[in-house]
């Protein structure tokens, strides 16, 4: 059947992680008229699994549309569902480029023996994403939504595609976004860091999008522990972070500060963009 541009992907084991995902793509939804397309993948592990139990593809079918029908209640939003044979790794970006999504939204942690989308599974979909991801594992969102944002400022040369996808998520909440600024040990760094800063400023701005500035106090400290202290303290929602996944290589891997960040111990959701994504937008950016 023929599907709306405006389209949220959700992968889906089952899992109470996925329906965590399921519930923070319905809330997103129902702010910017986005339509969720849930996804079940059907690896090798569980064909091999219902062979073992002598049951077919449309137990999973059927169970994956009493799930559509549910959340469609709950939001008020369309919801479709697609089955799909294959592996995580492949399949998800593949089916979010066949469907035009805009975002994906995806669990960590997932139950073992299914499709387990932990936390290593989960970078590495993301690393080869051609759209935004939105990691969150057991926690809810709030029913504001995503109200404080928060947006880490480094020396990263691709800080715009970054500023581009904040302000989006930011324009649907009405949202605050929290820079925290780090604070380099050399002149040079700090430079880099302070024009980046200066122009994330001119673009929250120019959208009229509120925002804070909070500069990393310890320079040259453990950045990823203080992002961690600030994001608790006020109180984020969401996370957006820039991944370092290098262009132009087949197999792209995210490095320790991105699974650091991802795998978080306060459970805040971390939106993850790659350098020349395409942009999530709503209408008031168009």
């Amino acid at each position: 059947m023929a599907r709306p541009q405006k389209l949220i992907l959700v992968p889906t084991d089952f899992s109470h992680v996925a329906e965590c995902a399921i519930n923070h793509a319905g809330m997103i939804a129902q702010k910017s008229e986005n339509s969720l397309l849930l996804l079940h993948i059907i690896t090798k592990e569980i064909q091999s699994e219902l062979s073992k139990k002598n049951e077919t593809f449309s137990i999973l079918e059927k169970k994956l549309k009493l799930q559509a029908q549910y959340y469609q209640s709950k939001f008020n939003v369309a919801v479709d569902f697609l089955l799909k044979e294959g592996s995580i790794f492949n399949e998800i970006g593949s089916v979010a480029s066949e469907v035009n999504a805009s975002l994906i939204i995806m669990g960590t942690h997932g139950v073992k023996g299914i499709q387990h989308f932990t936390g290593a599974y989960a970078i590495k979909v993301i690393a080869s994403s051609k759209v935004p991801i939105i990691i969150v594992q057991n926690k809810l969102p709030r029913q504001e939504g995503y109200y404080e944002i928060v947006s880490p400022i480094d020396a990263s040369f691709d800080t715009r595609q970054k500023t581009l996808q904040t302000i989006a998520i930011a324009k649907i909440f009405n949202a605050k976004v929290h820079l925290f600024k780090m604070s380099a040990s050399d002149s040079s760094a700090e430079n880099e860091i302070q024009l980046n800063v200066n122009y994330v400023k001119k673009f929250l701005n120019d959208h009229e999008i509120l925002f804070t500035l909070c500069t990393q106090e310890n320079k040259g400290g453990d950045f990823i522990k203080d992002l961690f202290s600030y994001s608790k303290k006020v109180q984020a929602d969401l996370i957006i972070i820039l991944t370092t996944a290098q262009k132009g290589i087949k197999d792209k891997v995210l490095g320790p500060v991105e699974q650091q960040i991802i795998n978080n111990i306060e459970q805040i959701p971390v939106m993850c963009v790659n350098p020349l994504q395409s942009i999530y937008k709503n209408e008031a950016m168009i």
